[in-house]
């Protein structure tokens, strides 16, 4: 007789949950920041669910809110993707549960606790009492973490030749951003983009996130620039002449030339900038720092504009008395 010869084959796996759910994001052209972003939901958590691991996620009663979120961002049914969860978390738990009991040969006594509608009652008391005791610590662990911050532009040791640059970045909604201690503004998403002015040589810019707590994240950029002034110079007939000097923080400013804005907003000047103006008329200076800003009036020195940290408008007229 010939020997029979058999071929092996491997079965097919049947494909998970958070596989499924991690190729429709990948097919979508998601990655799991932009996941965490459209969602809310932390992306250590998107990781989790897309590998399974549901005994590392917050209670049961959020991670069904997550998955129903998650499927809808991915464009799936919700129902349909609940209905795989609960079924694929079943049998994780009844493994579990299997692989804990062992078999005895002892005689099985009356069980001590009998179940009645009162002590029903009472577990789901104590169940529901738990469950608000998580969620409170959850979020209570969230809202006391410093928050997140992305510089994405400029890199770090930058060199560049033009007079200012753009700081771009991600920061929390919510968060209070400060460039280099100068409060700037973010949208609802936390995305922000900001223009400093740059002095000749380097450049040191400090971006702080702080949250309500006073947790803060702080990023820092070197920039190494070139330019021989760091504002532009206005050219018009020298009725007055008004000149800046910066320092010792930083100040936020914004120009009027006779009516008219030397930028469409104002710009943050790192310490150590000075720059001359001149105007027919009218010169009129608003800065978030008062106390940063010298000026010098058709010669004259008048010192600061106003306080530490004080809001200032102050206009400089033709033929004005300087006192």
């Amino acid at each position: 007789m010939n020997p029979v010869n058999f071929s092996r084959k491997t079965l097919p796996q049947k494909e998970g949950l958070g596989e499924k759910l991690a190729k429709k994001r990948v097919a979508l052209g998601y990655s799991i920041r932009d996941a965490e972003k459209a969602t809310r939901i932390r992306a250590d958590y998107i990781e989790d669910i897309e590998s399974g691991k549901y005994d590392r996620l917050p209670p049961d009663v959020f991670v069904k809110g997550f998955i129903k979120s998650y499927a809808e961002f991915l464009k799936l049914d919700p129902k349909k993707v609940m209905q795989l969860y609960q079924r694929e978390r079943g049998l994780i738990e009844n493994v579990k549960k299997a692989s804990a009991e062992k078999p005895t040969s002892k005689r099985i006594k009356k069980p001590r606790i009998v179940i009645t509608p009162k002590t029903v009652i009472i577990s789901l008391i104590i169940f529901a009492a738990l469950t608000i005791v998580a969620y409170i610590g959850w979020q209570v662990r969230i809202l006391t973490a410093p928050p997140k911050l992305t510089v994405s532009s400029p890199v770090n040791n930058t060199s560049v030749k033009t007079d200012s640059i753009a700081i771009e970045g991600v920061t929390d909604p919510g968060a209070t951003l400060y460039i280099n201690d100068v409060e700037v503004g973010v949208n609802q998403d936390g995305d922000f983009k900001e223009k400093i002015s740059l002095q000749n040589g380097v450049n040191q810019i400090k971006v702080r996130a702080q949250n309500k707590l006073g947790r803060y994240n702080e990023l820092s950029r070197v920039i190494v620039a070139e330019v021989k002034n760091t504002l532009p110079t206005n050219t018009a007939p020298a009725g007055i002449e008004l000149k800046l000097d910066v320092g010792p923080k930083s100040a936020s400013l914004q120009i009027e030339i006779d009516g008219k804005k030397v930028t469409d907003k104002a710009i943050i000047i790192l310490p150590g900038v000075s720059q001359t103006y001149k105007a027919a008329e009218k010169i009129t200076v608003s800065t978030n720092n008062g106390g940063s800003v010298r000026a010098v009036v058709n010669g004259q020195d008048i010192g600061a504009l106003g306080k530490d940290n004080e809001t200032v408008k102050r206009e400089f007229v033709k033929g004005m008395q300087i006192k």
